[in-house]
């Protein structure tokens, strides 16, 4: 099995993120590698450590990484585990499926619950002609097919739904539409409470009960 790689550059950000990294490695029952920003490695999951207050070190971590990738930042209790919940970021875009997949499975070997969250501001426009997005948490409910959780829709912009997850050990994110990292996925390293997953690739899907679906619909309420 590859190892978890810990992107250090030994400052004390790095030390939490190696700290992660172990903690994360003996419950799959794997080892642990540390190597620098730049280096050539193979790895099942890639850590790092949150630098500082732009981001940039962790940002350039997330954007080169061939795999799934954690930003350890946020409180003790967080960076611990201590909270015992996973809180899924889901957009009703194609890459829901990979980040509830991602989700569950860390839940999983956490015994922690699972959370799906949908933020989505209001319309500045006219209330009448704003989107209905509780088809995103409905689609996610067939996702998940019975798998335990709760369904949170939050009417905010998804910065301030993210900085608000302050009871969450993992906040588990996709890489955004845009390439390298969508502006979702940035706004969770800058603000989330807690460590961030950013899930990069599809994964074997090794739970029951996670079906793929067909392609989202999204329906938007109109005049009458």
């Amino acid at each position: 099995m590859e190892p978890v790689v810990v992107i250090s550059d030994g400052s004390p950000r790095s030390e939490q993120a190696a700290r992660w990294a172990a903690a994360h490695a003996q419950l799959v029952d794997t080892g642990v590698e540390t190597h620098r920003l730049g280096e050539h490695f193979r790895a099942q999951l890639v850590v790092v450590g949150h630098q500082d207050r732009t981001g940039n070190h962790a940002l350039s971590v997330v954007c080169g990484a061939g795999c799934d990738t954690v930003v350890v930042r946020g409180a003790h209790d967080a960076r611990h585990g201590l909270h015992g919940r996973v809180t899924a970021l889901v957009s009703g875009g194609a890459h829901d499926h990979h980040v509830l997949a991602r989700a569950v499975d860390f839940a999983r070997t956490r015994d922690a619950a699972l959370r799906v969250l949908h933020a989505a501001p209001l319309s500045v426009l006219r209330a009448d002609l704003d989107e209905d997005h509780s088809w995103v948490l409905e689609r996610s409910d067939e996702l998940l097919a019975g798998y335990p959780h709760t369904a949170v829709l939050v009417r905010r912009q998804p910065y301030d739904a993210i900085s608000r997850c302050v009871d969450t050990d993992l906040l588990v994110v996709g890489p955004g539409e845009s390439h390298p990292c969508g502006s979702v996925t940035r706004a969770a390293l800058h603000h989330a409470p807690c460590p961030v997953l950013v899930v990069h690739r599809p994964v074997q899907e090794e739970h029951r009960g996670v079906p793929s679906i067909p392609a989202p619909r999204r329906p938007v309420r109109t005049a009458v």
